[in-house]
């Protein structure tokens, strides 16, 4: 997808003149619709601290329980993600944690 720009100077502009314009040609790649995403998605969560220590605690005891004792948070969140995803009553848990919390 080829696309053409003109950018104005808003300083000749904003001082009574006619801004000089200069033209720009930018090219972007477009992906097919289609196509799916090949890299990971990168994700932000803001934790309060008590769920951030929450999160150190249960991270420590699963890399000890792995034998992983550098394991990743997102490692958690991963395995916690597929395991919702293939299990009803845990999905169905969480969206009863998430009713609660929103209701507070």
């Amino acid at each position: 997808m080829n696309v053409n720009l003109t950018i104005v100077n808003q300083v000749d502009a904003a001082a009574g003149g006619q801004g000089s314009q200069v033209p720009v040609q930018a090219t972007r790649k477009v992906p097919p619709t289609d196509r799916r995403r090949g890299r990971p998605v990168r994700i932000t969560v803001d934790l309060d601290p008590a769920d951030y220590r929450t999160m150190r605690r249960l991270v420590a005891e699963l890399g000890e329980a792995t034998d992983t004792p550098t394991l990743a948070h997102s490692a958690m969140w991963r395995a916690l993600l597929h395991l919702a995803a293939d299990d009803e009553q845990l999905l169905a848990r969480v969206a009863e944690q998430l009713r609660a919390d929103s209701s507070q």
